[in-house]
This record gives C-alpha cells, structure tokens and sequence, in this order.
C-alpha cells in the first residue's frame, strides 16, 4: 500500500502522515514514511528526539539518473537499489516506523 499526503500549508498534512505511520506501524505493517517537506517535521511528529533529527542525512539528488528510452521518453530511474537507499539513509522512529528525508533546502537558490 503507499499512501500521498498533500495539500495546502498548514492544513495539518504532516501531523496526519506520521500519526497514520505510526497506526499502521503499531498494526504491525512495514511503514516507510518519506519527509519531501522543504521545512522537514515530520522526524519530530513520529517521536523522534530533536537532538536525533539533527543527524539525519537527507537524500542526495544523485540518487535518481535520467534515461531515455528506444521511443525517445526520458524518465528517471534509481542509480542504486531502492532497498540500499533505505538501508543507508532511513533512520528507525519509534513504534517501528523507517523515515527517510528528501528535498531539504540547504541554502538560498536550492529546491
């Protein structure tokens, strides 16, 4: 199952995401939740310590190449295994959940 939470800032979308991670995790399902917030909180809702959320790595734009295809289309596709991804940069939450961090904002011109 994967699950998309969007809409409009301050709409309680991040509050709604780790609350339903941590549910399913506590349901005893294998949970991936993926913070792509330019302002990531998400670490914070799913119990983790601020002084933790500090060491997390985010991903790094080189992890996804673009191809082209024999038709012309180009797509882009993983440059690793997704399962390495997750192994190197998740970080265990509690109640069982894996998170990872995409699209930080590291200074100005960026994202």
């Amino acid at each position: 199952m994967r699950i998309a939470v969007a809409g409009k800032g301050g709409s309680g979308k991040t509050t709604i995401a780790g609350t339903l991670a941590r549910s399913l995790a506590r349901s005893g399902r294998q949970v991936l939740a993926i913070d792509a917030d330019s302002n990531p909180n998400l670490a914070s809702v799913l119990g983790l310590p601020s002084e933790r959320t500090q060491e997390i790595v985010d991903l790094p734009r080189d992890l996804l190449e673009r191809t082209t295809g024999p038709d012309g289309t180009t797509r882009s596709v993983f440059a690793a295994d997704p399962g390495e991804i997750v192994d190197r940069y998740g970080v265990d939450a509690p109640d069982g959940v894996r998170m990872l961090i995409m699209g930080t904002i590291h200074h100005s011109g960026v994202g």
